[in-house]
């Protein structure tokens, strides 16, 4: 006769001598398969605001330190883990710009924190009212950043508990595309990047001003109300076991560029601003922003350009426009508990090939190495990209995705500049003139891409 089917703790009840021990042994293993099967998350920020004088990045027009802080504008550095099934995956985010040297960095946080440096993704906001942290810790703020960042990941993974998640999209146009088409030919002194190159300020500055010759149908930086953009406002909703605010995940593509060149003080720019102002909305509810595929995509107003002032009232309203879409989806959601979601975690090295000038240099440098890392967590996928990719192709990659919701992570785990589409490279424009990818790059990638996610199940 066949023995009927017995868990383990109930066998050993059936045969252990002290039935009062059997209980208890019941117990425990109960307990310990609810924690195994428990989704576990924890957040963190520490301020990394600089205490004096910095270098900000983003821009060359800028020949000076900063000279202060708009008004309570803080830097932040964030983590967000997940532990899932035994895994544990850490998403880390500065509120800064250009952060140079993401793998030590990530070593740093993996020795820290025991999470391997394949699974942790680290990304900055591509904020340009901020300085350009570098890991070899070259100045006393490079140091201060160093320890924050890791004290983030630490204070993420000390804060881990049980958790309930939803994610939802809403929608923001304070993004524009920023790809203009020159409408007729014309003479101004006004060149065609007012934030890297002007008569007025900064290193070009002259009291001879010239006039400068501009052609119709040349494409130039500045609000193309017609020109493509995403404009999903992506959020995961992550609540305490007890339904109490945790953590909020937000996407969005757009440079963070609306005070211009011409600032010289330390700002969160729009995205600190909508973060602090969803974080006010809920209290003990921690942000977290991850900037998208925004490579094409400024605020449909910069300082510096189509005539606009630097302006930290202009920049605090954007960011908490979309901050009120952020707050009107987070309300709509109803979290509930993962019930052994998958995790999967898959890293490669995508190789796309360099624009043909480059080869010019070094004719044997003919790939550009593009670090990617997807990770699943059951039905939300994130793919990464190190550096500025254009709207489409963000959106394309989004659409690949096998999952109901899959997000695109640029400025993560790396920095090889501008991703433009095919179809740019025709028109021309800034980012074409300075990427180190060819034409061709496109195709191949989305082809490479599609190859790393059959390894899904």
């Amino acid at each position: 006769m066949r023995r009927p089917t017995m868990e383990p703790g109930e066998y050993l009840c059936r045969t252990h001598p002290v039935r009062v021990l059997c209980i208890l042994h019941l117990l425990l293993f109960g307990a310990a398969l609810g924690r195994a099967q428990d989704v576990r998350a924890g957040y963190a920020k520490v301020d990394v605001t600089p205490a004096g004088p910095v270098m900000l990045g983003g821009y060359d027009l800028r020949g000076a330190p900063s000279n202060g802080i708009w008004g309570k504008d803080r830097l932040y550095a964030r983590a967000l883990v997940f532990e899932a099934s035994g895994v544990r995956v850490a998403f880390v985010e500065a509120d800064v710009i250009e952060i140079q040297g993401h793998d030590l960095f990530r070593r740093m946080i993996s020795d820290a924190t025991g999470i391997p440096v394949a699974n942790i993704l680290l990304g900055d906001a591509h904020n340009h009212a901020a300085p350009s942290p570098n890991a070899e810790t070259k100045t006393e703020w490079d140091r201060q950043f160093t320890e924050g960042l890791v004290k983030a990941a630490t204070q993420a993974v000390a804060n881990l508990q049980p958790v309930r998640v939803a994610a939802g999209t809403g929608y923001s146009r304070i993004a524009m595309n920023r790809r203009q088409v020159k409408p007729a030919d014309g003479d101004s002194t006004l060149t065609f990047d007012e934030n890297h190159v002007s008569q007025t300020f900064g290193k070009h500055k002259t009291d001879h001003p010239v006039l400068i010759h501009e052609f119709g149908g040349v494409v130039r930086l500045g609000a193309n109300p017609l020109g493509p953009i995403d404009d999903a406002v992506q959020i995961v909703r992550v609540d305490t076991a007890s339904g109490h605010p945790l953590a909020v995940m937000i996407h969005y593509a757009c440079h963070g560029t609306s005070l211009g060149g011409r600032n010289s003080k330390i700002s969160g720019e729009w995205m600190g601003r909508m973060q602090e102002y969803v974080e006010k909305q809920f209290p003990g509810l921690g942000a977290i922003y991850l900037q998208g595929a925004a490579g094409d995509i400024n605020p449909r107003v910069v300082g510096g350009l189509d005539g606009n002032p630097e302006n930290i009232e202009t920049t605090w309203a954007l960011g908490e426009e979309v901050g009120r879409e952020v707050a009107r989806v987070y309300r709509q959601l109803s979290p509930e508990p993962w019930v052994k979601p998958s995790v999967q975690v898959e890293t490669t090295e995508i190789l796309l090939p360099r624009c043909y000038r480059e080869l010019f240099q070094d004719f044997s440098a003919t790939a550009v190495k593009v670090p990617t890392t997807i990770v699943r967590i059951g039905d939300l996928m994130w793919t990464t990209f190190p550096g500025e990719m254009f709207s489409n192709i963000g959106k394309q990659v989004k659409a690949a995705s096998p999952t109901t919701h899959a997000y695109l992570m640029g400025y993560t785990n790396g920095y090889i500049g501008y991703f433009p589409e095919q179809r740019a490279y025709a028109q021309g424009g800034y980012e074409v003139a300075v990427t180190h990818l060819d034409p061709a790059s496109e195709n191949i990638y989305l082809r490479e891409l599609a190859r790393l996610l059959m390894r899904f199940k």
